[in-house]
C-alpha cells in the first residue's frame, strides 16, 4: 500500500471522526487527531485506531459493517462497498476508506 493511499484514506476517517477518537476502556487513551500529521496516523495498522471507526459507521451514520474472515462488505442505500484482502485489518480498512469516499459527497 503507497503512503499517499494511506493518507487520503486517514484523511476521510478524520473527517468524519474529528479532533479524536474517544476509546471507552479504561487502559486506553483517547487519541487526538487534531494534534496529528496525517502521516502518523494508525487507521491501517491498529484495530485500536479502526474498531472506533466501525462503530462510528455503524452507530450514528446507521450503516452495519459486516466483517468475516478476510472479508468486510458496508451495504449503503444502493451501493455495496466490499474487499476481500490479505489481512482483515486491510479488507476492514479499505471498505472503510472507499465507503467513507463515498459518503462525503452523499
Amino acid at each position: 500500500m503507497r503512503q499517499e493511499e494511506i493518507n487520503k484514506g486517514s484523511r476521510l476517517i478524520q473527517d468524519i471522526m474529528g479532533s479524536t477518537i474517544k476509546i471507552e476502556q479504561e487502559d486506553v487513551k483517547d487519541i487526538p487527531l487534531a494534534f496529528l500529521a496525517v502521516e502518523d496516523m494508525k487507521f491501517h495498522q491498529s484495530w485500536k485506531w479502526l474498531m472506533p471507526v466501525v462503530i462510528k459507521i455503524e452507530e450514528d451514520l446507521g450503516y452495519p459493517v459486516l466483517i468475516k474472515g478476510k472479508h468486510c462488505k458496508i451495504e449503503a442505500d444502493d451501493s455495496i462497498f466490499e474487499t476481500e484482502d490479505e489481512t482483515k485489518m486491510l479488507a476492514v480498512w479499505r471498505t472503510i476508506v472507499d465507503f467513507l469516499d463515498w459518503h462525503k459527497d452523499q
